[in-house]
């Protein structure tokens, strides 16, 4: 049966008759319209061996009515009947006009389907068959039949002559795919029952034929069905990805009737994204738009009705979750759609919070390089007159230098300014390379074990003559008893104090004043102590515009004051990352007009320090404080208060006279009394003479102070002021000044006739390894001042040649360039300190070179050397340095003198 349906298949699709060329377009469409489903419903004849037929209905599935007619790649369902044509002929006897008559159901095209005649031969084609020149038919009469059945007449009757005798032929349309029912009857055997009977044949016909459309409309519906199931699974299984979706993308689908703004659909994930539950959501649009930061963002219904159908519009907003205050970026777009003819708004809420941070980021990054870009452009502007400053003095007194060297008074004026000019020059360089340092990351901490008394004292003698030169008050105070060691970096501490201490003094005017408060805050945790330094000035102040960009780099106001004051802009930026480096926080307050308050806050680990029982071994149980400031005089009195050393505070220079005699008189003298130099009564000296003249003369009397004592000292020590302290007041420098004091009274310690470092370098031979031939003849010069002798290496293998070669007692000291061709500087003093010379491990190697970073000293360190002084020469700290090291060289060899002789030899 395959093969008869596969060979009949073109005729099942063959394309339909083309429609007759006077109907008018409308006509056309119509009729195609009609025959369309009907094209799509073909019945398939054929037979199979024995004679038997077969009639295939094939219904063709999801097949447009343009599918080519000769393509056959597509789904049908097949209706299949098997049937003999006696078989049909006996279902359907009724032996019309006694068996004269012929019956049967042909096609338009002549075909025949089956007959009701039984047995005999049946012709396949009627028509073709009455064209056979046996049956000597008129040919026109048979195309007229043809015709008829071709254009669908309904029914007809015609009379034609078949092989001479005159035949009745009846054809009625069954109105099933142009087939037709034909009845032949001889014409002398009409009689009146012939259309009645005709009628019923037809009627039994168009019931075979409804039921076979019955048995196909049914198949229709069948597959309808499976369709419809197929489609609504389909759905189900989108609805489900979808949610599934919508629960895992930050992304927010609404659908809004256009009419009643109604919320027709909610993705389920609104309660996550926003912090409403679906059922608020779904309840009302503005429980969404209420979680909007911008509470304007509720859109006109006269904006909303201008969006053209199928068109959108869209904005950016930002929402806030309800739950969790969260702040999120959405892109929200607005499609009017007509969705089943019903106009719809669908919502479409797009999480862009990645992509708005990025571009702000962007942004951010954008104007900073921007303001670093035009800040350094300001930088460069303003060095060009700051270095052409120092640097046009520098070339301009050498000039006049060279010019007056005959004149001693003028060559001292003129070398002393250059050698100021060269520091600021020098100032200006270390400030941008530590800029530089800190912006790449390069710079590191060194914590060590420092004495904090220690540090503020010499703060306070470096700017101590700065303030007075300016005669301004400067005034340092201690509060909270802080500790007297700790741990930390004391070079970067350093660092921040003197930047914030020099601006101070800078730009406070003549007559200011300047504090400097020290402050132990609660500790954080046993081991650790919190420190805040404050530095209060009363000058010019800076605007809050300014206070904005305080902490950039290359930064600074200009104004009439700031424009004769010279500065790279960099401190302050270095100082606040030094800050932030050591974990702590800076802050700053100011007016113009009305000054600025600095505050520093850091931590430091406490370091470790021995108990000592020194006060009550010497005695030391009761003292005397005086000082006309009430701060000061609380502040030594708390800070003495686990020595349980009893401190007694008076505010005057005559209370202080009058409480050390009244001491005295009831026989309980004063272990040790301080005093204050200025006082506004009494001042310190007077003071301490008139306590002599009433009291015990060996009781030690102290001079606490805020002002260099050297104009004072002698004119002190005839009063009988036994040693001179710096403020603020620590325990540790209040120890070391009474420790001194009774090594002198117990005789165990002599007091020098010269400072020491004087002459320490006469007479001694130094190695110079230098490459630079410049930098070598200075060194060698100023050694030669001092008395000192040197050989040269131009390189670090040249250095240790020479070493190695030397005898032990030649060189005292090695002073070592570090950047160096051939062996730099480290290498050099590796390969010495491996080596076998005698003194290999012993001789002082110092480095001297212009990389003055701390991870440069601790390179030196880490590389054998002693010790690192930074170029240029400063003399006064090579010879500290030098003195030191060269002490511990002579207590090592065994005692070398100081004029160079060694003991235990003659000359």
């Amino acid at each position: 049966m395959g093969a008869i349906i596969n060979d009949s298949w073109a005729q099942l699709f063959k394309e339909p008759p083309a429609e007759a060329e006077n109907e008018t377009a409308d006509d056309e469409t119509a009729e195609k319209d009609k025959t369309a489903e009907a094209d799509k419903r073909r019945i398939i004849v054929g037979e199979e061996s024995g004679g038997q037929k077969i009639a295939v209905f094939a219904i063709p599935t999801d097949v447009p009515n343009n599918y080519p007619r000769d393509e056959v790649n597509f789904e049908y369902v097949a209706l299949a009947m098997s049937f003999t044509n006696d078989s049909i002929a006996y279902a359907l006897d009724t032996n019309p006009y006694g068996g004269e008559a012929e019956c049967f159901v042909m096609h338009s095209d002549g075909e025949i389907l089956f007959s009701m005649e039984t047995g005999g031969d049946l012709y396949d084609n009627y028509l073709y068959m009455l064209r056979r020149p046996f049956y000597n038919v008129d040919g026109a009469a048979v195309d007229n039949i043809e015709s008829d059945m071709k254009e669908g007449v309904k029914d007809n009757l015609v009379t034609l002559s078949i092989r001479g005798e005159n035949k009745c032929i009846y054809y009625q349309n069954l109105d099933y795919q142009d087939y037709y029912i034909f009845g032949i009857v001889p014409q002398n055997t009409i009689s009146s029952g012939f259309l009645s009977v005709q009628r019923n044949t037809s009627q039994i016909f168009i019931i075979i034929f409804a039921i076979l459309g019955v048995a196909i409309v049914s198949v229709l519906v069948f597959l309808f069905l499976r369709q419809a199931r197929r489609n609504r699974a389909e759905l189900n299984y989108r609805e489900q990805i979808f949610d599934i979706l919508s629960d895992n993308v930050d992304d927010l689908f609404i659908m809004i009737d256009c009419e009643t703004q109604k919320v027709d659909y909610i993705s389920p994930n609104v309660e996550r994204l926003l912090g409403i539950s679906y059922d608020d959501a779904k309840k009302n649009i503005r429980n969404i738009l209420a979680c909007a930061v911008d509470s304007n963002i509720l859109v006109p219904k006269e904006t909303l009705d201008a969006i053209p159908e199928n068109g959108n519009k869209f904005w950016e907003c930002e929402y806030m979750h309800r739950g969790t205050g969260e702040r999120r970026w959405y892109r929200v777009t607005i499609y009017n759609m007509r969705i089943e003819g019903v106009r719809k708004y669908v919502v479409v809420m797009s999480d862009r919070t990645v992509e708005q941070q990025m571009n702000r980021n962007l942004q951010e990054a954008f104007d900073a390089a921007k303001s670093a870009n035009e800040a350094k452009s300001n930088f460069l502007s303003n060095m060009g007159h700051d270095i052409r400053t120092p640097m046009n003095a520098i070339v301009g007194f050498s000039v006049l230098l060279e010019k007056d060297a005959d004149n001693p008074e003028k060559v001292r004026e003129y070398t002393r300014k250059i050698t100021a000019s060269g520091h600021h020059l020098l100032s200006i360089i270390n400030d941008v390379l530590d800029m530089s340092k800190i912006e790449n990351g390069k710079t590191s901490l060194t914590i060590e074990n420092f004495s904090l008394p220690k540090l503020v004292e010499e703060i306070t003698m470096i700017m101590m003559p700065q303030a007075r030169a300016k005669e301004q008050s400067f005034d340092v105070t201690v509060k909270g008893n802080p500790p007297e060691f700790v741990l930390g970096d004391p070079l970067r501490l350093n660092r921040i104090l003197m930047n914030i201490l020099s601006n101070a003094v800078k730009y406070t005017p003549e007559g200011g004043k300047i504090d400097f408060v020290v402050t132990n805050l609660d500790r954080p945790s046993p081991q650790f102590a919190k420190l805040r330094f404050t530095v209060r000035d009363n000058g010019i102040g800076m605007s809050a515009d300014y206070l904005e960009h305080l902490f950039d780099p290359f930064s600074r106001e200009i104004n009439s004051v700031t424009n004769k004051v010279q500065g790279t802009g960099l401190g302050m930026a270095i100082t606040k990352s030094l800050v932030d480096l050591m974990g702590g926080i800076i802050s700053v307050e100011s007016e113009p007009g009305k000054g600025s308050t600095f505050t520093v806050e850091l931590s430091f680990q406490l370091a470790e320090t021995e108990e000592a029982d020194a006060w009550y071994k010497h005695k030391i149980s009761r003292m005397l404080v005086a000082d006309d400031e009430r701060d000061v005089c609380l502040s030594v009195k708390e800070t003495m208060e686990d020595t349980e050393v009893d401190v007694q505070c008076v505010f005057s220079g005559e209370e202080a006279v009058q409480s050390a005699t009244q001491a005295h008189e009831s026989g309980k003298d004063f272990d040790v009394i301080l005093l204050d130099w200025k006082m506004p009564d009494v001042n310190g000296i007077e003071a301490a003479r008139r306590i002599r003249e009433n009291t015990r003369q060996d009781v030690p009397i102290l001079v606490l102070t805020s002002y260099d004592w050297a104009e004072i000292e002698e004119e002190a020590r005839a009063a009988g002021i036994d040693a001179f302290m710096s403020k603020p007041f620590f325990i540790s420098t209040f120890w070391e000044t009474m420790r001194e004091l009774f090594e002198k009274q117990e005789g165990r310690a002599e007091v020098s006739a010269e400072p020491v470092g004087k002459n320490v370098l006469k007479d001694r031979m130094f190695l110079i390894v230098e490459d630079n031939d410049l930098n070598a003849e200075i060194l060698t010069e100023m050694l030669a001042m001092e008395g000192a002798h040197a050989d040269l290496a131009v390189n670090g293998r040249e250095a240790v040649e020479k070493f190695m070669s030397e005898p032990p007692e030649k060189y005292d000291m090695i002073l070592m360039d570090v950047q160096m061709p051939i062996m730099n500087g480290y290498e050099a003093t590796k390969v010495i300190r491996v080596s076998t010379h005698p003194r290999a491990t012993t001789i002082p190697i110092v480095a001297m070179t212009a990389n003055a970073f701390a991870e440069d000293v601790q390179n030196a360190l880490d590389a054998g050397m002693d010790g690192h002084l930074a170029k240029p020469i400063d003399m006064a700290k090579v010879k500290e340095l030098i003195g030191k090291l060269l002490e511990k060289s002579d207590a090592e060899r065994g005692g070398k003198k100081a004029d160079g002789k060694e003991e235990g030899k003659g000359e």
